[in-house]
């Protein structure tokens, strides 16, 4: 059905503008004398993209950074499942009119199933059914490949969102059935063939997948290639008691949901370590009221990685939520008594009561599967590749790092489905190097967004109030800005995200010269 929407002067040449038709949420986007329309709805977390960042013809949401085509409504980067929908358009006498399908929704499918071809004699295995696997078998299937896909994934679930699992999920914001990336059948639906095989190794030279515990004619699956994502397992202490049931860790969709039913019959909880998945849990159990103590090796968590100055506002908010966060402490002992842990000593002689013990000290990524070798990661090529028939990403992967002279493994969600990508493209010889621009998220009391890459700085210049948690931090190297951390109003790291995809380290004197305000840039 047509719909006479608005005046074609009434719409900003070189913004966004959502309106509502039939119900129905839409983004015209003014072109000159052209205008798009597309769903006005993020596809990841249902974000409003009229608050988005323009450039060009492309939006950058600005909750979690998914970059859309306005022009078509492709999910060109990650995160997100599923694409705007677009609408056609037409300019009449000065009116803009938008042509909307009856039943037409805001998005629709990443991939249709009916584009799945098929016939070839190729096999391609994906080890690791995280978003990285997920990215990488919808790609292959949008690319046109026609042979089998088999994806590797030992949970026995369908690929979920695991970035949940520590922010919504825990604090009941979403249940177990919000959990899943693709729905019921999603894999299934466009072919994918699911193995739930625990892998033992990939063995190289044969091309090989080996089944753990399995030899003989059932020992492992041929590849012709193969993309490695397998993540990573929750990291342990060496501490007597710590298998005990009031005891966790948290990495797998079983994990959360056994913290979960622990924690509504608890009221004290302990958490061991300071980093992201133990803060993020922190501020989610204190706002549901529960008394929560963390105990961190660290003097000030986050330090090494934001500086003093931002570690300082973080850990600042936890404490005047209601978190004892213990800092420059050590765990010496877990006690037990009938059959589960009471008490956490600690090695300056203090105890603290535990009616249950989260242990968040880090990450270990499954690196064994590549072999002995292979210590603090894989080390990739600049498309991602290992060998001609091997490409690896994610948690495991040492990837160059574009506009950087070093490579990086990152450990985020984000980055990994833009590895997902980018392998399927390689595997097809449609590839270059690897270049995405690294972003993450954090939930503590409202989103920390964190883009680019510092693995060291000489300098952050903060713009916005620190104390009042309104700010962008921007991390300087010899002059130019290589990542900056936004939270709150004041946070900008979505336009500067857009300024990296063209320069992946801007000047400092440029953003100096624009008051700090990366949006100035884009014109």
């Amino acid at each position: 059905m047509r719909h006479d929407v608005c005046a074609l002067a009434d719409l900003p040449e070189t913004g966004m503008t959502e309106v509502e038709i039939d119900g129905l949420k839409v983004l015209l986007i003014r072109d000159g004398d052209t205008v798009h329309a597309t769903g006005a709805i993020c596809t990841h977390k249902g974000a409003p993209l009229k608050n988005g960042t323009r450039i060009g013809n492309r939006v950058i949401c600005p909750w979690h950074h998914a970059i859309f085509d306005l022009t078509s409504g492709d999910h060109i980067e990650p995160p997100g499942q599923g694409c705007l929908n677009h609408f056609t358009t037409e300019i009449a006498s000065g009116r803009v009119h938008v042509d909307i399908p009856d039943g037409a929704g805001v998005n629709r499918p990443e991939v249709d199933p009916a584009a799945r071809k098929a016939g070839g004699d190729r096999l391609f295995a994906i080890v690791g059914a995280g978003t990285a696997g997920v990215a990488c078998a919808q790609e292959l299937v949008r690319r046109g490949f026609d042979g089998r896909i088999v994806l590797f994934g030992d949970e026995g679930e369908p690929p979920y969102d695991r970035t949940d699992l520590s922010k919504a999920y825990m604090q009941s914001e979403k249940s177990d059935a919000d959990l899943p990336l693709l729905g019921d059948g999603g894999l299934d639906a466009i072919g994918m063939e699911r193995m739930t095989e625990p892998v033992a190794r990939i063995d190289r030279a044969t091309r090989t997948i080996q089944f753990r515990g399995k030899d003989g004619v059932n020992a492992g699956l041929v590849y012709d290639k193969c993309f490695a994502a397998p993540g990573s397992r929750a990291g342990t202490l060496p501490l007597d008691n710590a298998g005990l049931p009031n005891v966790f860790t948290l990495r797998s969709h079983d994990d959360a949901r056994a913290i979960k039913g622990a924690v509504d019959a608890a009221n004290r909880v302990v958490i061991i370590g300071s980093g992201f998945i133990g803060m993020e849990i922190a501020a989610g159990l204190v706002q549901n009221g529960k008394t929560v103590t963390v105990i961190s090796r660290e003097t000030l968590p986050f330090a090494s990685k934001f500086g003093d100055a931002v570690a300082g506002q973080i850990a600042a908010q936890h404490r005047a939520k209601g978190v004892d966060l213990r800092t420059n402490s050590v765990v010496s002992e877990l006690e037990a008594k009938h059959g589960k842990v009471e008490t956490v000593h600690l090695a300056d002689g203090t105890r603290v009561p535990a009616d249950i013990v989260l242990i968040a000290v880090g990450a270990r990524p499954r690196l064994e599967i590549f072999g002995d070798d292979v210590a603090g990661g894989l080390d990739v090529a600049a498309d991602l590749s290992v060998d001609a028939s091997l490409f690896a990403g994610g948690d495991v992967a040492n990837v160059p790092l574009a506009g950087r002279d070093y490579s990086t493994r990152i450990e985020h969600w984000r980055v990994a489905e833009q590895h997902g990508r980018h392998a399927a493209a390689a595997m097809l010889g449609e590839a270059g190097a690897f270049d995405g621009v690294p972003f993450f998220w954090s939930a503590q009391y409202g989103p920390i967004h964190y883009v680019g890459n510092a693995r060291s700085y000489d300098d952050v210049h903060i713009e916005g109030d620190l104390d009042a948690g309104s700010y962008t931090a921007f991390y300087i190297v010899a002059g130019r800005v290589v990542a900056a951390l936004g939270r709150g109003k004041a946070d900008t790291t979505a336009d500067l995200h857009a300024v990296m995809l063209n320069d992946r380290t801007p000047a400092v004197a440029d953003l100096a010269a624009a008051s700090w305000q990366p949006a100035r840039l884009l014109n």
